[in-house]
């Protein structure tokens, strides 16, 4: 997982002046992109996105296997902890 110091920062209006750039660098490291300095996305490697979609798959599949039958009802976004900066 990517620390704070390695991340890679573009204002909006940046990214899209060098949006073929902003894709390669993403390559190497999450890139945040913000709007009036309040970041508002995050651009990730494809690949990463994919393992980390996997990832939440099988968190979701251990905790069903846990929770039971009651947990069926439960969506995977309700079991990510939204932090609020």
């Amino acid at each position: 997982m990517s620390r704070l110091h390695e991340l890679s920062f573009y204002s909006l209006a940046e990214a899209k002046a060098h949006f073929s750039r902003v894709v390669d660098d993403c390559e190497k490291a999450d890139i945040i992109i913000t709007k009036n300095g309040v970041p508002k996305a995050v651009l990730m490697d494809y690949g990463k996105y994919v393992l980390l979609n996997k990832f939440l798959e099988r968190v979701h599949d251990l905790y069903l296997m846990d929770a039971g039958d009651e947990a069926m009802n439960v969506e995977i976004r309700d079991l990510i902890v939204e932090v609020d900066d």
